[in-house]
C-alpha cells in the first residue's frame, strides 16, 4: 500500500470495479484514461466549476454488483485548471488511514476479493467529500443502475406508464425526480426514445422542463434532438423553456442542430436583452459551442446586454475563461474587430474588476 500514489491506484488495489463521473455541470462518465491524465497533471480538469473538480466515484465488487459504493468528491483546481495534488494527496492519505488496513487484510486473505465491507468504505469526516444537489443525486443514481446493469428504480415504471398515456398528462403530480432521471438515463432504449420523441413537446411544463434538464446528461439521437427543439417552438415559449431546450440539446449527436438553435436564440439580443438563464445554459451545459469563433462572439454580444447587467456579465465571463479551450476562444473573441461598442464597454468594466 505504501506505493499507492493516486486515487486510481487506491481503487485498483481494492480489487473493485470503478467508474468516474463528473458532476459539476452535467453528469458525465469520465474515461479512466482521462482521469489518469488529470491525476498526473498532464491535462487540466475538463469540466471545472467554481474552480473545483466535482466528481463521483462508483465502485463495486466484480462478483456482486449489488455491493456497490459511492464517493462524492470536490477537489480544488489551480489557476490553470489543473488538479491540486496537495488536496488529492490529503484525500488519499485520509482514505488510506481509514480504509488501507482493511484492504491489506482482505487482499492477503483473498487477493481476488473486493476488500472492505460497506461501513468501512465510507469516507468519514472527510473535508473533500460533499453532498450533491437532489437532481444531481437522482441522475447519478439512475446512471449507476445502468452502469451496474440493474433495473431502474421503483419510480421508473409509473413514469413510463404516464408517458405512454397522453390522456393522463394533466395528472403529473405523482411524477417524481428519480423517475424522470431513470427515464432519461435509459433514453437510448428504442421503446423509451420512441415515446419521448412522440410526446415530449406535448407534456405540461412541470414535467417537460425536468425532462429537458435530465436529457442534458445523456447522448440523444437526431429524432429526440428534433423533439427537444420542438418544445421551444410551442407557442410563445418562455425563457425557462428556451434555456431548458439548450440544456436538453447539450448531449445531442447532431452538433449542427444544437449550434443552430443556440445561434437562433442568441440572435434575439438584437431585439431585446437575452435572459441570463439562457446564457448560463449555453456556458454551463453547451459550452463546446463556444469553441466556434462566430458563436463565441455572438455569445459575448448577448452577454454584454443581458437582462441581469454587468455583474452577471462578470460572473459568467469569469466562469468560461477558466474552462480549458473555451477560455482561449473567448479571449480571441475579445479582440474581434467587429465587436460592438456595448461589448467593448462590458469587457472594459470587467477588466477593471480583475486584480
Amino acid at each position: 500500500m505504501q506505493n499507492i500514489q493516486t486515487l486510481q491506484e487506491f481503487l485498483a488495489a481494492s480489487g473493485a470495479q470503478y467508474r468516474f463521473f463528473d458532476l459539476g455541470r452535467r453528469v458525465l462518465k469520465m474515461d479512466k484514461s482521462l482521469f489518469e491524465k488529470v491525476e498526473a497533471n498532464q491535462v487540466p480538469y475538463p469540466y471545472p466549476l467554481q474552480r473545483h473538480a466535482w466528481f463521483g466515484v462508483l465502485f463495486w465488487d466484480p462478483n456482486n454488483s449489488h455491493q456497490h459504493h459511492i464517493w462524492f468528491l470536490k477537489l480544488p483546481l489551480d489557476e490553470q485548471g489543473y488538479l491540486s495534488l496537495a488536496a488529492r494527496d490529503d484525500l488519499l492519505r485520509r482514505a488510506l488511514d481509514q480504509l488501507g488496513n482493511a484492504i491489506i487484510s482482505n487482499q492477503q486473505e483473498d487477493p481476488g476479493h473486493v476488500s472492505t465491507p460497506q461501513k468501512s468504505r465510507e469516507l468519514k469526516d472527510n473535508p473533500w467529500s460533499y453532498t450533491p444537489r437532489q437532481d444531481k443525486m437522482a441522475t447519478f443514481h439512475a446512471k449507476a443502475l445502468v452502469e451496474l446493469k440493474h433495473p431502474g428504480s421503483q419510480y421508473l415504471t409509473p413514469t413510463l406508464t404516464y408517458l405512454n398515456q397522453p390522456e393522463q398528462f394533466s395528472q403529473w403530480q405523482h411524477i417524481g425526480l428519480q423517475g424522470i432521471a431513470d427515464l432519461c438515463a435509459r433514453c437510448a432504449e428504442p421503446a423509451i426514445s420512441k415515446q419521448l420523441v412522440k410526446h415530449l413537446s406535448q407534456l405540461p411544463s412541470e414535467v417537460m422542463i425536468p425532462l429537458l434538464h435530465g436529457l442534458e446528461n445523456e447522448t440523444i439521437n437526431l429524432a429526440l434532438s428534433q423533439a427537444v427543439v420542438s418544445c421551444a417552438k410551442q407557442g410563445a415559449a418562455d425563457n425557462t423553456t428556451l434555456a431548458a431546450a439548450i440544456r436538453g440539446l447539450s448531449g445531442s449527436v447532431d452538433k449542427q442542430i444544437q449550434k443552430q438553435y443556440i445561434i437562433d436564440t442568441l440572435n434575439t439580443y438584437q431585439k431585446a436583452p437575452v435572459s441570463i438563464e439562457i446564457l448560463v445554459a449555453v456556458s454551463g451545459r453547451a459550452w463546446d459551442n463556444l469553441t466556434d469563433a462566430n458563436v463565441a462572439l455572438l455569445f459575448l454580444e448577448a452577454l454584454a446586454t443581458n437582462d441581469a447587467g454587468q455583474d452577471a456579465f462578470n460572473q459568467v465571463l469569469t466562469d468560461v475563461l477558466f474552462m480549458p479551450i473555451v477560455g482561449q476562444c473567448i479571449r480571441q473573441a475579445f479582440r474581434a474587430p467587429e465587436r460592438s461598442e456595448a461589448l467593448a464597454t462590458a469587457i472594459g468594466n470587467f477588466l477593471s474588476t480583475v486584480h
